[in-house]
């Protein structure tokens, strides 16, 4: 071999392949004979299609091709090996027996021929083309093989490259992270067994740093409800190759729970075998965070829940068990030095211990337990090793202290309950080994005792307030009882007086008096009347007895105590009602609000004036429109008319204490309908209310009721 030169290949030394095609196997014969060489393999095809399976098949160096074929001829095959990709370079000689003209050469170039021989062949002439044609493919193989060679070269060196790097990088990677709290960096082999933890570990988790050594070390520390999940992700990383990261906690050496945000990766060593190298970032500030806001919402949650506090306390205490520890006890407060339990929960891990087979039923005296009475005098948490069972069970008023030896407990917390600077009640919670209770729970445990001792107050003064309503009620009744019989003594007597005066000067001036009385007797009967719907309205205990009632019937019984005071204002009243409606309602109620209605219109109607009275159907509802010609009311009026207790300046000498329409609003929403009103200044006013239609009584069920007229067409 000449210097520099590479020896031969055995892709080099190997023959390579000739494919002959001719549709006649005589035309073949002579082909073969010429180029019949140990260093060329002859394939032979009848057919293009034939042909095309080979090429498709073989590599092939050269392929004599003849022009005229039945099916597909020899143009065609070149153009159908010229189109895919593994046959376009193929070198293709045409061979005929026909002499062509000058297109057919030119047509052979087009579809891809290197040459185009004329039959019969001179044998000279084929062999040395195919050994031209065959030289040009060896040195193109040739070509091909360096190139690979020089592509491996340069990835042996690429990866040397990049393997000095990544142990440079590995180097100040790992000097990095040992400088960075809460962080620890491993590696670990195919087995899980670690190769490498930063310095760090050894702090965060209180282990000792050999320990990380263990092949049971993920097994010891990784907590038992995360382990599959972790061992998981370490074979699902090292089969497929992916970045993967997961939550999950660890217990430390002291046997505190601690969170992890561990993210790994697939790895190989130095030796070629599958590593991992993981990040876990100490992420326990954060996830405590976290839950303790899921905590303190399902809190807020349960003790809006109801103003009874003995109903939302139970649930309380569920739910701060496991979350805050093993046992939840809350107490009220009865007196200075002692309270009452009103709510218990337990976990598993107590139930076993059978200390729910304990409970209060008497108050507690915490005086003897001297950090209990301190915390509700001086209304400040506080946090206590709870290891001495004797002194626990006194503290919890638990009489069997080996229940609570069972359970292993080993903190407390005694929070008090209080608000506006009033000790209201008792939270405490007990945690049983390993766990012990931090500064975090104590404030967490804090919030909560807050949120329970405000859902305390609200609900004393819910209480309260209902008590201080019912006996409003009670007076209110009283009241009214009270001065209804002497005013309905005075109503009879007013009416027995007047029938016995005798005609005259005297008997006129009298029965003006008598009238005076009956007037005045009304208005406080309907003063009376209007305290009393006031307050059902206001404490929610406004109810109706609804009944099918004819609209016109309604309208003629409103408009007869109506029409006489229109007559006497001299304003003339217009009533239309001309369809036959029926309504579900309170009959003694509808007319209340139309003696609102149409009394609060007269008030404001000068004489000379109209009122209007309008009812037709509105979709599945009866629309009663009043419409009067008074002075009307600016914006800031109308928004305010339906407030208790209010009343227009333009209400001149008009009687009552503001609460007709207040009361009238109450009564049309308690039918399941509504009012609204409209103004103009100097205009008038008009008011809408709709009430729900009943279907109309049926043929016998009208004859039986008491027949009424239309007021008005």
């Amino acid at each position: 071999l000449c210097r520099g030169e590479e020896p031969m290949s055995s892709e080099q030394n190997a023959p390579v392949n000739l494919l002959l095609v001719d549709d006649r196997l005589e035309n073949l014969v002579a082909p073969k004979a010429m180029l019949n060489r140990p260093d060329y393999r002859l394939l032979t095809a009848t057919s293009g299609e034939e042909a095309l399976r080979i090429a498709l098949r073989e590599r092939l160096a050269v392929i004599l091709l003849d022009v005229v074929m039945p099916g597909m001829d020899g143009f065609e095959v070149a153009q159908h090996l010229k189109r895919l990709e593994r046959t376009r370079t193929i070198p293709i000689l045409f061979l005929t027996a026909v002499a062509t003209d000058a297109r057919e050469i030119y047509r052979a170039y087009d579809v891809g021929a290197i040459d185009y021989l004329v039959k019969p062949l001179d044998a000279e002439m084929v062999r040395k083309k195919v050994a031209v044609l065959v030289a040009l493919e060896r040195q193109r193989e040739e070509i091909e093989r360096q190139a690979r060679l020089l592509l491996e070269a340069e990835r042996r060196d690429h990866e040397l490259r990049m393997a000095e790097l990544r142990l440079a990088s590995d180097r100040r990677y790992r000097k990095l992270v040992e400088g960075i709290e809460h962080v620890v960096a491993w590696s670990a082999d195919a087995a899980g067994r670690l190769t490498f933890v930063s310095r760090k570990a050894s702090d965060i988790l209180r282990v000792p740093i050999e320990e990380f050594s263990d092949p049971d070390f993920w097994s010891r520390h990784l907590h038992p409800e995360d382990r599959d999940a972790v061992f998981d992700l370490f074979r699902q990383a090292l089969a497929d190759g992916n970045d993967l990261a997961v939550n999950h906690r660890m217990l430390a050496g002291d046997g505190e729970v601690r969170w992890f945000h561990t993210g790994v990766s697939r790895d190989e060593s130095w030796t070629g075998n599958a590593e991992l190298h993981g990040v876990s970032v100490e992420v326990t500030a954060i996830k405590r965070s976290e839950e303790a806001q899921a905590l303190l919402a399902d809190v807020s949650s349960i003790l809006v829940e109801s103003l009874d506090h003995r109903r939302t306390l139970p649930e309380l205490a569920s739910r701060l068990v496991p979350a805050l520890g093993d046992v939840c006890l809350i107490d009220e407060v009865v007196s200075p030095w002692a309270t009452r339990e009103v709510a218990r929960a337990y976990s598993q891990r107590a139930l076993e211990a059978r200390l729910g087979a304990s409970k209060r039923s008497e108050p507690l005296d915490r005086g003897t337990t001297p950090a209990v009475a301190r915390v509700l005098a001086e209304r400040r948490a506080e946090l206590h090793d709870a290891t001495d069972a004797g002194w626990l069970a006194t503290a919890l008023g638990i009489e069997h202290a080996e229940l609570l030896e069972r359970l292993k407990p080993a903190s407390c917390l005694f929070v008090p309950l209080h608000a506006r600077e009033r000790t209201l009640g008792l939270l405490t919670l007990v945690s049983s080994m390993p766990r012990k209770f931090s500064g975090h729970d104590l404030a967490l445990a804090e919030e909560v005792g807050r949120r329970a001792a405000l859902a305390m107050e609200n609900a004393i003064l819910y209480d309260e307030a209902r008590r201080a309503v019912r006996a409003r009620e009670d007076v209110l009744a009283v009241v009214s009882h009270d001065l209804r019989n002497p005013l309905s003594a005075i109503s009879m007597s007013a009416g027995l007086l007047e029938k016995a005066l005798a005609p005259g000067a005297n008997g006129e001036r009298s029965g003006r008096l008598l009238q005076t009385i009956h007037r005045s007797v009304e208005q406080i009967e309907r003063l009376i009347r209007d305290l009393l719907d006031f307050g059902r309205l206001e404490a929610g205990q406004f109810t109706i007895e609804p009944g099918v009632h004819d609209v016109r019937g309604l309208l003629q019984e409103s408009l007869e105590l109506f029409a006489p005071l229109a007559a006497k204002k001299g304003f003339s009243l217009d009533v239309h009602a001309s369809e036959e409606l029926w309504l579900r309602c309170d009959r003694g109620r509808v007319l209340q609000i139309l003696s609102n209605l149409f009394d609060n219109a007269a008030k404001f109607t000068p004489p000379g004036g109209a009122v209007r009275v309008l009812v037709e159907r509105d979709g599945d509802a009866a629309r009663f429109t009043v419409s009067d010609t008074g002075p009307g009311m600016t914006e800031e009026e109308l928004s305010r008319i339906w407030e208790r207790y209010w009343q227009a300046r333009r209400t001149s000498g008009a009687k009552g204490v503001g609460l007709g329409l207040y009361i009238t609003k109450g009564l049309v929403e308690a039918h399941g309908g509504r009012i609204w009103a409209e103004s103009t200044v100097g205009k008038g006013t008009t008011f809408h209310l709709t009430l729900p239609l009943a279907n109309p009584p049926t043929a016998p069920e009208r004859a039986s009721a008491p027949a009424h007229s239309a007021p008005g067409a």
